[in-house]
């Protein structure tokens, strides 16, 4: 067989590979939204919990790599700390060993059927969750065949001496081999393509253990690269975080080298056949690693201190704080843009307030505030709706899916609502309008009603609770009612001795903004409970 198609039918097998974890990793996305959210929400200090949920966030994202990105926006935005961070990548090293050990599994031609059954699933039924779980099968079973690919590609090379005596030599000379594992993961840019393209390889008898062990550690290092991009441009915590991992596998390789021999003579006692052995290999080498740095976590941030240095800065922003890297998991992306609406909410609420100290007190300090806050919400506005239309609806589940189109909605309705309260407070700034007492009273009277209901559609928005549609309704009713009563109350009459002004003329506009103010509030209690499921927002 020509060398070029041996390097064609194996280089399809690992793009197949590629793509197949790529899509089982969107799957397992959509499916445990929530969860990614809450694991890395509850991460602690505590070196157990840090490693567990890096565990097990790796395994739902298929990647490390992954993992380490959204740990870089985690930092770089304030959400998390360094330390933390580093427990979470040590746990995501161990997390990426399960692929290795899956994709070792001797499945023969078992895997044709289930991927008959499982694209049967996701065409055929209209369940969300069965086609989900379709299209598991589905992707599982592509990596399978995919690994057969390779293998067979493989196959041929056995009739090559010279590279066979170069694959031996990967073992003769490990620093060899870490360093073609290094290159072949920072290309496919997936450490999981580069050990199970090792393992396919095992299971011709190409590659022995000792050649495995050491590309399987250059693959750790890496897989690092992107990482390390993905820091420039952000803040020195965010790029020691990127270079923890680097460090962290640095370390590793440099612990286990001068005892490779030793390490390949442990492995060989946990199974019989070569792919088993170089699975465990991997997933050995990075539990041990992981288990022995962690007590060292202060001296890894010394370290990392000394490699980047300089004071740690805050993100210094109040609003917008929206990392791209967080796009790689959507579900985790629409958390961050939730979390913006909500504080676009506060503000419009603390807006609101102004507003009423401007326009019925007269409050000059409050104007100002008021000023600087509706363009803190107009900034939001812009910056999360351009946000949640970067985040692809495709990789969110149905519930997520309505999630993202409310949460369209009600940032526009907030960032009416902000302008509208502006438009109020600029009557009372005006020196041409006037309004007398009986107006002002009737006026408040209904912007407190106003006020109530949009403290009603906030709630309705961050605690989920059906209660809130029957108190908003009762509201909204007495305010119709208090609407109609107002307008039958404009003065029209003119006062001679005040340069012929006519009090209450805007009377009219005024009402009208109110009124459009509920209007949007109730735009945003209706966009909430009409949402499939009711409770498809994250917030508790």
């Amino acid at each position: 067989m020509d060398i070029l198609a041996i390097v064609a039918q194996m280089g399809g097998g690992l793009v197949l590979f590629l793509f197949s974890i790529t899509m089982l990793s969107n799957t397992l996305k959509k499916i445990s939204s929530s969860r990614l959210k809450s694991l890395l929400q509850k991460t602690t200090d505590s070196p157990v919990k840090g490693a567990l949920t890096g565990t097990t966030v790796t395994f739902l994202v298929q990647s490390s790599s992954v993992t380490v990105l959204l740990l870089i926006g985690l930092v770089n935005a304030g959400i998390m700390n360094l330390r933390q961070a580093i427990y979470v990548i040590l746990g995501s090293e161990i997390g990426t060993t399960i692929t290795a050990q899956i994709v070792a599994f001797k499945v023969k031609t078992i895997f044709y059927p289930i991927m008959v059954a499982g694209f049967a699933l996701s065409v055929l039924c209209s369940r969300e969750k069965l086609k989900n779980t379709g299209e598991l099968l589905f992707y599982l079973a592509m990596i399978f065949l995919a690994m057969k690919i390779m293998a067979d590609g493989s196959r041929p090379l056995r009739d090559y001496p010279l590279i066979l005596t170069l694959l031996s030599d990967f073992g003769v000379y490990p620093i060899l081999g870490i360093a073609i594992g290094a290159v072949i993961t920072a290309i496919t840019n997936s450490s999981s393509a580069t050990t199970s393209l090792v393992i396919a390889m095992s299971m011709e008898g190409l590659l022995g253990l000792s050649s495995g062990i050491a590309l399987i550690i250059g693959a750790n290092i890496g897989t690092c690269l992107l990482e390390l991009i993905a820091t420039v441009g952000t803040n020195i915590a965010a790029k020691r975080t990127g270079m923890a991992q680097f460090l962290i596998n640095i370390i590793g390789a440099l612990l286990f080298y001068p005892f490779l021999d030793q390490f390949g003579g442990l492995v060989a006692l946990t199974a019989t056949d070569m792919p088993r052995l170089l699975a465990n290999a991997h997933t050995l080498f990075n539990i041990t690693v992981s288990l022995v740095l962690m007590p060292f976590v202060g001296l890894l941030l010394l370290i990392l201190h000394k490699v980047i240095p300089g004071r740690d800065q805050p993100s210094g922003t109040s609003y917008g704080i929206l990392e791209d890297k967080f796009l790689t998991v959507p579900a985790l992306a629409l958390y961050e843009a939730e979390e913006e609406v909500n504080r676009m909410a506060s503000i419009v609420a603390e807006l609101l307030q102004q507003t009423r100290r401007t326009f019925f007190e007269g409050d000059s300090n409050a104007a100002g505030q008021l000023r600087e806050n509706e363009k803190a919400v107009d900034t939001i506005h812009g910056k999360v709706t351009g946000y949640l239309n970067r985040i692809s609806t495709l990789m969110l589940n149905e519930k997520d899916r309505s999630t993202k189109r409310t949460l369209l909605h009600v940032a526009t309705d907030l960032e009416r609502i902000a302008d509208l309260a502006e438009n109020i407070a600029d009557y009372a700034r005006r020196e041409d309008i006037s309004f007398s007492d009986a107006a002002r009273k009737d006026l408040e009277g209904f912007f407190n009603n106003a006020s109530q209901v949009f403290a009603a559609a906030v709630d309705s928005l961050k605690i989920k609770r059906r209660s809130l549609e029957t108190n908003r309704d009762r509201i909204e009713t007495e305010l119709r009612n208090l609407k109609d009563q107002y307008r039958e109350k404009v003065i029209r009459t003119f006062d001679e001795t005040r340069r012929q002004r006519m009090p209450d003329a805007f009377y009219p506009n005024v009402l009208q903004d109110i009124e459009r103010l509920v209007d949007h509030a109730n735009n945003i209690a209706e966009h909430v409970l009409k949402m499939k499921g009711r409770d498809g927002f994250h917030s508790g």
